[in-house]
This record gives structure tokens, C-alpha cells and sequence, in this order.
């Protein structure tokens, strides 16, 4: 009994370890969680306009900008969006399942093409090497706060990747930030841009763009000065960069989410199990204490 009462005493110092471990690391991501989504929700309403100009631009300014021409797809980018570190819940793999479906659906849509992969984050380069595929280039996960320059390197392969022909669709695969309890992966078409590609994110999206920045009514016709193709030339490469960033936010406040969660959820664990140890220590306890009384009751009968 001696011995049970010592084990149990171990796995409660373990446990009680654990706890705290769980309990400041859930404290960490819910501090880092109010900024990230904060970052993200703030961005939305000019994300979400800088898209509707996109999409009138495309119907009217097909031939002016490289970004709205849809060619024959022989090479497709594809970005996929994950973590550095583990500890964040299921977000992660449904991130995986999404990029399984994704792939199905491009090798059925483009049969001749080839697809080539960027990872931010090292769990989505450590997923993709594990299923057999090349990966072109990592970088670390945007975790903390990240800034507009921060994402360049990553915009301009694909941005200039896009340009020069070496890529003729490019695909963003990321967690997009629903709630604190919800973290939808998705998969966006970031080239070419087009009215069709407004359309699906939407219906993917749902209405958390359309809840913070209302869709114009009128169809506006843009007066471009000094003319068409220099303000598209530069205009375009920047509102493109700035949905690559906006998906990066997400990205970022999903994964602090999902780990605020995740430790949340551990820590109630370890409390739920540390409450049943302290009961199981005690009738043990308890059941020693009895044992020895009897003993000693037994010792003091047969004495007199």
C-alpha cells in the first residue's frame, strides 16, 4: 500500500508539473491572440475593398495588367500557410486535409500541371516531405505580430513568379480566423485575379468581409491618371500583396487561437486528473491508516 501511495504521490507532482506548463502557455497565446486578431480583424474592411476594385478593374482591364490574364495552366504555385510549433489543437491537419483536397481538385481541373510548393512554417514542410513532395522554399510561420514587410519574400516569388511565367496560377492554402473556437483552413486563388475568383472567395469566406465593409451599390467606372497602364502596374502588384498579407493575419491569429484553446483545454485535463489522483491518495491514505489500526487492535486481542 506504501508503494501504491508513493506512485500516486509521483504521477500527482507530474501531473501538477504539467499544469503549470499548460496554464502559462495558455496565458502566453492569449496574450498574443488579442493582438493577432486585432491585426486581422482591422485589415478586413480595406482587404475586402481592395478586392472589389480588383474585380471591377478585371472586367474592364483584362489586357492592361499581367494579373488579370488567365492562360494555359502548365505550373501552379501553391502556398501553404502552417505553423512552427505543435500544441495548437487539430488546426494543422484539417490545414493537411484541406491541401489533400486541393490537390485532387487541381490534378483534375489542370491534368498536365505541375505543382510546386512554398511552405511558411516548418509543420507544413515536414508534412509535405512526408508525403513525397519537392518543396521549392520555406520560411519560418508568421507567429508573432507580423508586419507588411515581413511577407515580401514570400510575395515576390510569387508575384514575380506569376510575372515571368514561371507560374500560371497561384493558390493560397491557410486557417482563416472565424472565431476563437473556429479556424475554417481554406484555399484561396491569388492569381490570376478575376471576377470569378471574387466570387468563389466569397462563397468560401461567407460574410466576414461583407459584416465590416458594405459592397458598393453602382457600378463605378474608374477615371485612371496620367494613364490606365501605369496606375494598374501599380496599383494591381500592391492590392495583390495586400491579400497576401490579410491571409497571413488570419493565419497568425488562427494558430494563436487554436493553441490559447488547445492549452485551455489541457489545463482543465490536468486539473480533472489531479482531483481524481488527490481522491484516489486519500482512500489509499485511508486505507492504509485502517490497516494498520486493525493490526494493531489484532496485536493488543491476542496480548490480552
Amino acid at each position: 500500500m506504501a508503494g501504491s501511495e508513493k506512485d500516486i504521490k509521483r504521477k500527482i507532482k507530474s501531473i501538477n508539473s504539467t499544469h503549470q506548463i499548460t496554464k502559462a502557455m495558455e496565458l502566453v497565446a492569449t496574450s498574443k491572440m488579442k493582438k493577432a486578431v486585432d491585426g486581422a480583424v482591422s485589415l478586413r474592411s480595406y482587404g475586402y475593398l481592395a478586392f472589389q476594385i480588383m474585380a471591377k478593374l478585371s472586367k474592364k482591364a483584362t489586357k492592361l495588367h499581367a494579373y488579370f490574364q488567365e492562360r494555359e495552366v502548365k505550373n501552379v504555385l501553391v502556398v501553404l500557410f502552417t505553423t512552427d510549433k505543435g500544441l495548437c489543437g487539430g488546426l494543422n491537419t484539417n490545414i493537411a486535409k484541406k491541401f489533400v483536397t486541393l490537390e485532387k481538385q487541381l490534378e483534375e481541373k489542370h491534368k498536365n500541371a505541375k505543382l510546386h510548393f512554398v511552405a511558411s512554417g516548418k509543420k507544413g514542410a515536414e508534412f509535405l516531405h512526408r508525403i513525397g513532395k519537392e518543396v521549392d522554399m520555406v520560411f519560418p510561420a508568421f507567429s508573432n505580430n507580423p508586419s507588411f514587410e515581413d511577407i515580401l519574400p514570400v510575395a515576390k516569388i510569387a508575384l514575380k513568379g506569376f510575372e515571368k511565367g514561371d507560374y500560371d496560377k497561384v493558390v493560397l492554402v491557410y486557417p482563416d480566423f472565424v472565431s476563437t473556437l473556429v479556424q475554417n483552413p481554406v484555399a484561396k486563388t491569388l492569381l490570376p485575379f478575376s471576377l470569378e475568383t471574387f466570387e468563389e472567395m466569397m462563397e468560401e469566406l461567407g460574410s466576414k468581409f461583407t459584416d465590416v465593409a458594405k459592397p458598393q451599390e453602382k457600378d463605378l467606372d474608374y477615371k485612371l491618371e496620367p494613364s490606365p497602364k501605369y496606375i494598374l502596374d501599380n496599383i494591381v502588384p500592391q492590392l495583390t500583396e495586400v491579400q497576401l498579407y490579410q491571409a497571413v493575419l488570419e493565419a497568425t491569429a488562427s494558430e494563436h487561437s487554436a493553441r490559447m484553446v488547445a492549452m485551455q483545454n489541457a489545463t482543465k485535463a490536468a486539473n480533472d486528473i489531479l482531483d481524481d489522483l488527490v481522491l484516489t491518495y486519500n482512500q489509499a491514505r485511508q486505507a492504509s491508516i485502517t490497516a494498520e489500526i486493525a493490526e494493531i487492535s489484532s496485536s493488543m486481542a491476542v496480548i490480552a
